[in-house]
């Protein structure tokens, strides 16, 4: 399953109607770090598509959706497990700890 690009709050309703663990990203093309950590997840999802769904959202073409999860800087993902939201993770992570953060 690849990466979904997300851009209106209903296509985001319908990705998280799902078992899996459910993980947004937003970023922006002119973003350095989000480009690298672009390439973890891609990286990730080859390994854990069948366990996280991964969605991204680019801050500039869907800032209603950035600005609904408070997204302040980017790269910025949360995490949804269970249907709970959890706490941001900003910044770029390196494949070994996103895998630490998400638990798989």
């Amino acid at each position: 399953m690849s990466i979904a690009h997300v851009t209106t709050k209903q296509e985001l309703e319908k990705h998280l109607k799902t078992k899996k663990i459910v993980l947004i990203n937003f970023w922006a093309e002119w973003c350095n770090p989000c480009k690298m950590f672009g390439m973890v997840l891609n990286q990730f999802n080859e390994e854990f598509s069948d366990k996280v769904k991964i969605l991204r959202v680019n801050v500039d073409k869907s800032p209603e959706i950035a600005a609904e999860f408070q997204v302040l800087g980017i790269p910025h993902s949360r995490l949804i497990i269970h249907n709970k939201l959890h706490e941001p993770i900003v910044g770029y992570v390196p494949f070994e700890n996103l895998k630490q953060i998400v638990g798989v």
